[in-house]
């Protein structure tokens, strides 16, 4: 009688583990933080061509397995993007992998996957894709509602009509939308402009003074630039992040001011911190300024994961940028004069 009873439960129990051990290699990609080692070889030409073309261009990315060797992966390659498309020599790419190709891979349960490539040739440029990274990792810390991403060392062949030319860059690859709302449960709302109103209050206010600490407009919400909109049960709008490279944490060279209306936001550069958040009700305001605060001390200590890839210096520069940001919400007169004084009405 025990025993009848117990094999429908194992039974249960052993699909439970089936779908958990599917959900672990599904993300494995994204598991393990340290850089994944790929090569990609293509020509310049092609992946621009690509970016108006409807077709991907089918290649072999090769990657570097746990075992040390290199094994090969059947993908295929587009160009994507908007701002860093025209004003990069290296464009972002779009990737996608067929199930049966990535099955029993690292990228098993990724079919889609944004890869953002340093901007040009210049050592400096794998800096700003470390930082662009590190804003990423920061987000997550903040909130549940974040894509997750991975760095890679790439070794990219470019081919060229006389000599191949050989570069090794630094890059970040972005989980697709689709299965970050998978993980969360989400439904994906595509080209829907949403009230502010609408938003989940908390996880909004989250998003907009995380904005505000890496000091970047280039976003919004209501009309999706630079933001995704997921609902979430029951019946909850949240926005998911992503594209930091305008930001001041990150300060890249070719980063601008934001425009609204045609006209200039009130910074001198993009280091300069504007909030361009809503206006909450004073106790969600008051509620997310005290969840930061209690989050510094672990916040501060991510920097600290890119020793050996950015020098002491930047990240020490990186740690101050970020403790003004921390100045700012435990001082109660800096606080309503940077943020409950600026903040935009619904």
């Amino acid at each position: 009688m025990l025993l009848k009873k117990l094999v429908p439960l194992l039974f249960v129990l052993f699909l439970k583990g089936l779908i958990l051990c599917g959900q672990n290699q599904a993300d494995s990609l994204f598991s393990v933080q340290s850089p994944l080692q790929i090569s990609l070889k293509f020509s310049m030409n092609d992946i621009r061509d690509s970016k108006n073309d409807s077709t991907y261009i089918h290649h072999l990315l090769y990657y570097r397995r746990t075992s040390g060797l290199m094994d090969s992966l059947a993908i295929q390659l587009k160009g994507r993007g908007n701002f860093r498309f025209k004003q990069c020599y290296f464009p972002p790419l779009g990737i996608k992998i067929k199930k049966e190709d990535a099955k029993g891979t690292v990228f098993q349960g990724n079919k889609k996957l944004k890869l953002v490539i340093s901007c040009n040739k210049a050592e400096s440029s794998n800096m700003l894709i470390l930082k662009e990274f590190l804003c990423y990792k920061l987000y997550e810390e903040v909130s549940l509602y974040a894509f997750h991403t991975r760095l890679v060392d790439i070794e990219l062949i470019e081919k060229q009509k006389k000599s191949d030319k050989k570069y090794q860059l630094k890059g970040l690859l972005i989980e697709d939308i689709n299965n970050t709302a998978g993980r969360l449960g989400a439904k994906i709302l595509n080209n829907v402009n949403i009230s502010p109103s609408a938003l989940d209050d908390t996880s909004a206010l989250r998003f907009e003074m995380f904005q505000f600490m890496i000091s970047n407009t280039d976003w919004s919400a209501v009309y999706q630039h630079n933001a995704k909109l997921i609902s979430v049960p029951p019946e909850k709008y949240v926005s998911l992040i992503y594209d930091f490279d305008m930001s001041g944490l990150v300060n890249a060279p070719y980063a601008i001011v934001s425009e609204i209306n045609g006209e200039q936001l009130a910074q001198t550069h993009v280091t300069d911190r504007l909030y361009r958040g809503y206006c909450h009700e004073p106790q969600v305001m008051e509620f997310v300024r005290q969840e930061y605060l209690s989050k510094q001390t672990v916040l501060m200590t991510i920097p600290d994961q890119l020793k050996g890839q950015l020098s002491d210096k930047e990240i020490k520069e990186i740690k101050n940028y970020m403790n003004e940001f921390f100045v700012i919400l435990r001082d109660n007169r800096l606080f309503k004069r940077e943020i409950l004084d600026k903040c935009r009405l619904k």
